[in-house]
């Protein structure tokens, strides 16, 4: 047993423990979660469609408000590559909670040794199982691929902004990672024009390092080089867009999305709740679109309505402590701890601002991509809770009821919404390279694309 024990303290071997356990679980999870709906179905075809025909998928994603369509290769690349390699329908599945479940973990790491006062298994247990970063970023549907370069671009934002005293990274490095995450992202969803201002901020504040004109001239240029190789690696799958289209037929229409929409400036309160519920147990997105659809929840799982309405409560709770940790936590007065609150509130008003030009209300989903910032600021805000002995078994209380929570919601979707309602019926497309017995692809009646 003493080997054994020797074996598992030894760190490496422990973080890959780590990840067998939590890919494996989310990888089942992914499993069963919603597989028909509409938009996952459709991004599913992309890369089914690439697998059966070998057409090289010029656009990504699309935009239905405005019967456009995302340019890009990489959407339908991450879906029907994995097909290659094992021709059965859980094969991308495999890749994005491969994807997905490493971009935590180093998230987590990262998180670990920025506020090391918090334990590693609070930190781990919650980024692996948080409503959102289970439910989306586990199934085949866009956003779920945004969240592994989103946590590449906020590491880099981090530690150019926040950390920037004692760097884990070096800063030409991050530049490079805000660069590659930038250019994926841009060919998954649109909410990729968020992340401009964070890299306006970034190369401004790094201008202004210490030292000499030319010293910082050649930092800065050094930094732009590195941005821009970044950037290339993960463009080279949209240069054949408009290699092929040209840069205007090459856009697949989606600045049609961007308007002057007024409305949006009364939901203030909205945006503010719910991206503080990032880092938040939200449950009733999950278990259904609207109110009839929770109740129905409920009247099929009876005995299951405590749960959510205890992790319902702790939700509210948890966003209104965060809210007003802004005013009154002593974890954000130190040095860090200002920079993290004064980060978190930019993002705020950038995205109500982001939201005046916006065709769509500001449904969660939209801007998932800054899940990591309100992540930091949980954190940073549950230090100050986590000093104390009651709070930490009450942690211990929350995780232990979302398992439940996401096992029944997962019981659920694998009997009425999964892959397996009708596992046979994509096989059968993938076995005879024909997409269209799973279904056709809408973009292919829109006037947006070729």
């Amino acid at each position: 047993m003493k080997g054994f024990h020797g074996i598992f303290q030894k760190p490496t071997l422990r973080y890959v423990l780590i990840f067998l356990i939590a890919f494996l679980a989310r990888l089942g999870y992914g499993l069963c979660s919603p597989f028909w709906g509409t938009d996952e179905k459709q991004v599913y075809l992309l890369g089914l469609k690439y697998y059966t025909t070998g057409d090289f998928p010029y656009y990504g994603p699309d935009v239905v408000y405005t019967q456009s369509q995302i340019p890009g290769a990489l959407q339908g690349l991450l879906v029907g590559l994995p097909f290659h390699l094992l021709p059965i329908p859980e094969a991308p599945f495999i890749l994005l909670n491969l994807l997905s479940t490493a971009a935590l973990m180093l998230f987590a790491y990262y998180l670990h040794k920025r506020i090391p006062s918090l334990s590693s298994w609070l930190i781990y247990g919650w980024l692996m199982t948080a409503p959102w970063t289970l439910n989306y970023s586990t199934h085949i549907v866009n956003p779920s691929y945004v969240l592994p370069a989103a946590i590449l671009f906020f590491i880099a934002v981090f530690e150019r902004l926040i950390f920037y005293h004692r760097p884990l990274i070096r800063p030409h490095y991050a530049f490079a990672m805000m660069g590659f995450s930038l250019l994926w992202i841009m060919q998954l969803h649109l909410s990729f024009v968020l992340l401009i201002p964070y890299i306006g901020m970034c190369f401004y504040f790094n201008s202004r390092s210490k030292g000499s004109r030319y010293l910082r001239s050649k930092i800065f240029f050094k930094n732009v080089l590195y941005f821009i190789g970044g950037a290339a690696i993960s463009g080279s799958l949209l240069m054949p867009t408009y290699l092929q289209y040209g840069m205007i037929n090459g856009t697949g229409s989606i600045e049609a999305n961007v308007v002057i929409n007024l409305q949006n400036l009364k939901e203030l309160t909205t945006i503010i709740t719910r991206f503080f519920s990032f880092a938040s147990y939200e449950t009733s997105v999950f278990i259904g679109y609207n109110l009839d659809s929770r109740l129905q929840f409920l009247q099929q799982y009876p005995l299951f309505a405590p749960f959510i309405a205890v992790l319902t409560l702790v939700g509210f709770l948890q966003v209104a402590y965060l809210v007003v940790s802004f005013f009154l936590n002593s974890a954000l007065q130190s040095a860090e701890g200002k920079r993290v609150k004064w980060l978190t509130f930019f993002s705020i008003g950038m995205l109500y601002g982001s939201f005046i030009f916006s065709i769509k209300g500001p449904s969660p989903h939209t801007f998932y991509i800054l899940l990591p910032v309100s992540m930091l600021y949980a954190f940073f805000c549950w230090q100050t809770l986590w000093a104390k002995p009651f709070w930490r078994k009450v942690a211990i209380f929350v995780l232990i009821f979302g398992f439940c929570f996401h096992l029944h919601l997962a019981h659920n979707h694998f009997k009425h919404h999964s892959l397996y309602k009708n596992r046979t019926l994509p096989q059968k497309a993938i076995t005879l390279k024909n997409y269209k017995i799973l279904g056709s692809r809408r973009s292919e009646d829109w006037n947006c694309c070729y």
